[in-house]
């Protein structure tokens, strides 16, 4: 940790994997798939990416392929060029995961807090759950540390949390802009559709919003002592090539964690910049936070056991700001000859444990999150032994 970081922000978006992003990152030594069919922007469909629709993606991976997951990737440098110097200047984290193996809002939840009590987004038709969780930005307040939540109008998914729902310090995500000057040590930002690059937006909508947010916090002054977390909170029915570790299982024996592999870009001021190949997920953001605004052990085991990404932060590195929005981006040059890819990482755990109770903010607990049970075929090695791809 270095006390270079006084602000820490944490970019969401929306369903896309590391090979259906990333590509461009191939010219870099990353373990990204190359020679896919090129998706359309923007996309056409919104693939299923639910609990059953991942069970059924991740038995055909496990067995072989192919897979039901769209087989797609999209062209980096030419529709997301900020995102490809982005990971070409700062920490691109090849084996990140989403936190479970399923849809949005468990792992929304994951990020904001590193638990939940449903694999499955709540029905819209139905009054909004609440939950007693801890929270990233509750265990801040707790603290003394300023937070903001940038959302969409819904306040989603923060307004699940009893101890941050209707906080003044939750407000439209259009704000960030206006208060980069005063930013908070903690800042969260979910976009509305068609900025979260949830199919079917263009994407390039929601990544020239992140870039117009980066942007307003680097002229603001603050690129120097920000540390900025970006990724995707699920997998979106795309498909990925790496089979990630079994480390968590629900009752019906089914891998929940790790799922599908999604991007995250680590960057600021003073991130070291290269490949990062160890395994980590969506726990990994709240844990990483943690260390780099000096704060307490959260008390949810999944988080404060979690690999942690603050050792990629270097008092020592000082990284130029990043091209200002609207500007010619001009792409750094990738080494030559191409590194080849490491190899993937020894799972992190040796056996997939079953998931755990919920614990709530007074110490009492909810019974493990199991309303998606699964009916497809069981991988054998599910309830014993973690994966090694």
């Amino acid at each position: 940790m270095t006390s270079k970081v006084n602000h820490v922000v944490v970019f969401v978006q929306e369903n896309h994997t590391t090979d259906n992003y990333f590509r461009s990152m191939a010219a870099w030594g990353a373990n990204v798939a190359t020679g896919w069919p090129t998706a359309t922007n923007p996309p056409a469909t919104d693939h299923p990416h639910d609990r059953h629709a991942y069970a059924r993606w991740l038995a055909a991976q496990q067995a072989g392929g192919p897979t039901p997951g769209f087989h797609v990737q999209f062209d980096t440098t030419a529709v997301l060029p900020f995102y490809t110097y982005l990971a070409a200047t700062g920490a691109f984290l090849e084996n990140h995961c989403s936190g479970f193996g399923t849809n949005s809002t468990p792992n929304h939840l994951l990020i904001v807090g590193g638990q939940t009590p449903t694999l499955r987004n709540p029905p819209r038709s139905a009054p909004q759950p609440e939950w007693d969780m801890p929270s990233l930005p509750g265990h801040a307040e707790d603290h003394g540390l300023t937070w903001t939540c940038y959302t969409g109008e819904s306040g989603y998914p923060v307004e699940f949390y009893t101890q941050l729902k209707g906080s003044p310090n939750i407000v439209r995500h259009d704000r960030i802009g206006e208060n980069a000057a005063n930013l908070a040590a903690l800042s969260m930002v979910w976009h509305d559709s068609p900025y979260d690059e949830h199919p079917v937006a263009d994407v390039t909508l929601g990544h020239n919003q992140i870039w117009t947010d980066v942007a307003a916090v680097a002229a603001a002054g603050h690129w120097d002592d920000t540390v900025f977390l970006l990724t995707w909170d699920d997998w979106g029915g795309y498909d990925d090539h790496v089979a990630t570790p079994n480390v968590e299982h629900t009752p019906d024996g089914i891998q929940l964690a790790y799922g599908p592999r999604v991007p995250l870009l680590m960057f600021g001021g003073p991130v070291t910049p290269g490949i990062d190949s160890r395994w980590n997920s969506h726990v990994s953001v709240p844990k990483t936070v943690l260390d780099l605004l000096g704060l307490p052990a959260l008390g949810v085991p999944r988080v404060d056991d979690a690999p942690s990404l603050a050792d990629l932060v270097d008092s020592s590195v000082s990284n130029p700001p990043p091209p200002p929005f609207g500007t010619t981006i001009t792409q750094p040059t990738p080494p030559t000859p191409t590194p080849a890819p490491a190899p993937l990482p020894q799972p992190p755990a040796p056996h997939s444990t079953s998931v755990g109770p919920i614990v709530l903010r007074d110490g009492t607990t909810l019974p493990p999150p199991n309303d998606q049970p699964i009916t497809a075929p069981k991988h054998p090695s599910h309830h014993h032994k973690a994966h090694l791809p």
